[in-house]
C-alpha cells in the first residue's frame, strides 16, 4: 500500500540554511558562536596556558610538559603506573606551579603508542597542532579506570581544560568517557556529534568520545570543559573509562578571562520576545551592552546599552524577534584593556507550552542515573517502597522507571487553569482496591481487574468509579488527563484518544496543580511524563499533528505548520523521517556521476520505511516511472545508493516513501 509521496526538495546552495541547535547544542552552531563572539575583540585568555604531551615525542618542545606512561612501563608495572610533573606555562616557558598526576591501571594488550597527529582544521587540530605532537600517547588499558589529577589551581580563577584521545580506525569501537570531578562549578563545552560525541551524567559532567578513527581529517573531537572553578583545595580530577582501550594524546589547560557576568543569565521567553536578566561581575569594569542576532547568520549584531543597578543587576527585553528561530546573544563590557564578552547563549522565542517533561534519561538537566531512586531527583521522590531507573523496558528513549509496591510522587506547583498530564504506564496484572484514597485531589485513577477506572467525584471527597478502558498488561499504555481547574472537571484520554469526559473533581477545593502521586504495583513501569498547556485535542497550525505531540515528541512548534520554514510541512517531515525543526534535515535525492559515467543516486533512509526511486524526462509532465532495481527497498537508517547506466536522455528524479512498516506511535 502506498503511504505517501514526497518529491525531493531543492536547496538553494547559495542561501542554504544552517542547522538549528537542538536539545543538545549542535557542534557547528557552537563553533560559529564562539568565532562570532571572539570577532568582537574579546581578549579570550589571560594568565597560564599549558600543554601536556602524553606521548614521547622525538622532538621536544621546552614549552610543553611531557607527563605520560609508555607501553613498556605499563607492561613492567604491577597493577598501575603513576606519572607526575609540573605543567609549563607555554607563553613564558616557566613552570606554572600547577601539577599533573596521571594514573594508568592495567596492562595494555597489543596497543600501539604511535598514531597520527591531531588533524588540521578540526577541534583537536585547532587546539594542539603546531604545539603538541599528538602522534604519541599513553595507552589506556581496556576495562580499567584511569585518572588525571591537577593540583595547585587557584580557587578564585576559572579554567578551560581540553583533552584529546584517539586510536587507529577499524575493528571495534573504542569509546572513552571523561568525567570531571571535585570541582565547584563548570560548563561542558564539548561539541556533540552524532555517533561520536555525547554528553551525559549529573550536571553534564561526562563526555564520551568515539576515539577509533578520531585522528582522521573529518573528526578530531575533544573533551572541552570551560569555566571550571576548583574547590578550596585547588584540585580537580578527570576519570577516564575506556571499555575497549584507547590512547590518551594531549591536554591543554588555560586560565579564562574574568567573566563579564556573575553566573548564567536568566531568560524568560515569549512568543516573539525575550526578557534577559543577569548580574555584572564588576560594575566598575566599564560600560555594558547586550548584543543579539539570528544565530549562524551574517546579519549585523543589534545592541542596546545597559545600566546596572547598585548591585550589578542587568535587565533587557528584546522585542519583535522571529518566532521559533534561534537567536544568539552576548553581553559585552568595554574595559580599559578592550572589549570582553560573555559566553554566547541561544534563545528560541516561542509560546511556552511544555511546563515539565522527563523521559527519566541520564542526559536531562537533572540526570536520572540507572539504579535505585534513593534521593529526590528533580520533582520526584519515592515516598514508600522501592523504585529504580532501568533500561530493559521503555516506552521511548533508553530508560524508564520500574517500581515495586511503592508510592512515587512528583511535586510541582503551576497556576495554569487548564493542564494536560501525559505519561506512559505499564501495569501487568495489578488490581487495586476500588477505594477512594485519603487526601485532597482533583482526579483519581485506579487499575482494577484489567481495567482503568476513573473517579467521577462529587467535589466533597466522594464519587463513583467509572470504566475508562481495558488495560493491556503486555505493553505501555498512554494515559493523559486534561484538567480544568475553573470548571472543576477532568477528561481521560487513553492511547491518544478520548475515553471519558467532564468527570467531577474529587475535591473542589483544589484550585491548581500541586503534583501527582502514583500508588504502583510490583513490576509496573512509568515513562515519558509531562505537564503541558498544549493538548491532544488541538491542531492549532492545521498540519495534521496535535499540539502536544508536536511539542513533546517531534520538536516542532504547534503554531507553525512548517516549523523550520524549509518548504515541507511538519507532518511531511515526520513521515519522511526528517527533523521538522531543522532546515538542513531534508528528504532529498542526491545525484552524482561516477568515473564510468554512471548516474549515482543516493537517498537517506529511515528504519521502518520502504523507498522507491522514480524518474521522468520532464519536470511538469509525463508519468513518473520506477527506476529498475530500486523499488520497495527497506530503509536501514543509512544513505542508500544506486547506480544507473545512462541511456542518453536527461531525467528528473524523486524519492517515494511507499510503505510505513512500523506505524509511529508517539
Amino acid at each position: 500500500m502506498e503511504f505517501q509521496v514526497f518529491s525531493f526538495k531543492f536547496q538553494d546552495t547559495a542561501n542554504a540554511p544552517s542547522r538549528l541547535a537542538r536539545r543538545a547544542s549542535n557542534w557547528v552552531a557552537i563553533r560559529c558562536l564562539l568565532l562570532g563572539a571572539l570577532a568582537l575583540g574579546q581578549a579570550a585568555w589571560a594568565g597560564v596556558t599549558a600543554y601536556n604531551d602524553f606521548g614521547a615525542p622525538s622532538l621536544r618542545n621546552n614549552s610543553i610538559s611531557r607527563i605520560g606512561a609508555t607501553l613498556a612501563e605499563l607492561k613492567a608495572g604491577n597493577g598501575s603506573v603513576i606519572k607526575t610533573g609540573t605543567l609549563i606555562n607555554f607563553t613564558s616557558g616557566q613552570t606554572s606551579g600547577i601539577n599533573l598526576k596521571l594514573t594508568v591501571t592495567g596492562s595494555p594488550l597489543g596497543q600501539a603508542e604511535i598514531g597520527a597527529d591531531a588533524p588540521a582544521e578540526t577541534e583537536a587540530g585547532t587546539v594542539f597542532r603546531e604545539k603538541v605532537n599528538c602522534e604519541g600517547g599513553s595507552p589506556l588499558p581496556a576495562g580499567k579506570v584511569h585518572f588525571i589529577d591537577l593540583s595547585g589551581l587557584d580557587p578564585a580563577k576559572r579554567y578551560e581544560l581540553v583533552l584529546f584521545a584517539s586510536d587507529a580506525a577499524g575493528g571495534e569501537a573504542k569509546p572513552v568517557s571523561f568525567t570531571l570531578w571535585d570541582v565547584s562549578s563548570f560548563e561542558n563545552r564539548s561539541d556533540i556529534a552524532p555517533d561520536r560525541v555525547t554528553i551525559s551524567g549529573q550536571f553534564n559532567r561526562t563526555t564520551t568520545i568515539e576515539t577509533a578513527g578520531n585522528d582522521n581529517a573529518a573528526w578530531g573531537d575533544v573533551c572541552r570543559l570551560a569555566s571550571i572553578r576548583c574547590g578550596a583545595d585547588g584540585d580537580l580530577r578527570v576519570i577516564l573509562q575506556p571499555p575497549n582501550g584507547s590512547q590518551l594524546k594531549a591536554l591543554m589547560l588555560r586560565e579564562q578571562t574574568p567573566p563579564v557576568l556573575a553566573g548564567k543569565p536568566m531568560i524568560e521567553l515569549g512568543e516573539d520576545h525575550a526578557v534577559i536578566r543577569a548580574s555584572l561581575a564588576d560594575i566598575t569594569g566599564g560600560p555594558v551592552q547586550l548584543r543579539w542576532r539570528v544565530a549562524n547568520s551574517d546579519s549585523a549584531w543589534q545592541s542596546v546599552a545597559l545600566t546596572p543597578d547598585a548591585t550589578g543587576a542587568l535587565s533587557a527585553q528584546l522585542d519583535s524577534l522571529a518566532v521559533f528561530v534561534d537567536h544568539e546573544f552576548i553581553f559585552v563590557q568595554s574595559t580599559p584593556q578592550g572589549e570582553v564578552t560573555s559566553e554566547p547563549r541561544m534563545i528560541r522565542p516561542q509560546k511556552t507550552g511544555i511546563i515539565y517533561s522527563t523521559g527519566f534519561e541520564p542526559t536531562e538537566p537533572v540526570a536520572f542515573l540507572p539504579g535505585a531512586i534513593t534521593t529526590k531527583t528533580g520533582p520526584w521522590r519515592v515516598a514508600k517502597g522501592r523504585a529504580e531507573v532501568q533500561t530493559n523496558r521503555v516506552a521511548h528513549g533508553g530508560q524508564a522507571v520500574r517500581t515495586g509496591d511503592c508510592v512515587i510522587e512528583m511535586t510541582l506547583k503551576n497556576p495554569a487553569k487548564i493542564l494536560w498530564a501525559d505519561a506512559f504506564i505499564q501495569d501487568p496484572g495489578i488490581s487495586q482496591a476500588r477505594k477512594i484514597p485519603d487526601g485532597k485531589a482533583s482526579s483519581v485513577l485506579l487499575f482494577h481487574a484489567g481495567k482503568l477506572l476513573a473517579l467521577d467525584g462529587d467535589g466533597n471527597g466522594n464519587g463513583k468509579f467509572v470504566t475508562a478502558a481495558e488495560l493491556p498488561g503486555d505493553r505501555f499504555t498512554r494515559l493523559t488527563i486534561r484538567t480544568d481547574y475553573e470548571a472543576k472537571r477532568f477528561d481521560v484520554w487513553v492511547d491518544g484518544k478520548p475515553a471519558l469526559a467532564k468527570l467531577g473533581f474529587k475535591d473542589n477545593s483544589v484550585t491548581q496543580f500541586h503534583g501527582a502521586k502514583r500508588l504502583a504495583g510490583a513490576n509496573s513501569y512509568l515513562d515519558d511524563f509531562s505537564l503541558s498547556t498544549w493538548g491532544l485535542d488541538r491542531d492549532s497550525d492545521g498540519d495534521s499533528l496535535n499540539d502536544l505531540d508536536e511539542a513533546k515528541f517531534y520538536g516542532s512548534y504547534p503554531l507553525l505548520a512548517d516549523s523550520d520554514r524549509d518548504g515541507a510541512s511538519d507532518a511531511q517531515e515526520i513521515a519522511a523521517g526528517t527533523h521538522p525543526a531543522d532546515p538542513s534535515s531534508i528528504f532529498a535525492v542526491k545525484i552524482d556521476s561516477t568515473a564510468s559515467d554512471q548516474t549515482k543516486l543516493s537517498i537517506p533512509t529511515v528504519t521502518g520505511l520502504e523507498y522507491t526511486l522514480q524518474r521522468r524526462a520532464a519536470l511538469g509532465q509525463g508519468q513518473w516511472q520506477t527506476v529498475p532495481g530500486f523499488e520497495n527497498v527497506p530503509g536501514d537508517g543509512s544513505v542508500q545508493s544506486f547506480l544507473e547506466t545512462p541511456d542518453g536522455r536527461n531525467y528528473f528524479y524523486r524519492g517515494v516513501i511507499v510503505n510505513r512498516l512500523n506505524p509511529a506511535n508517539p
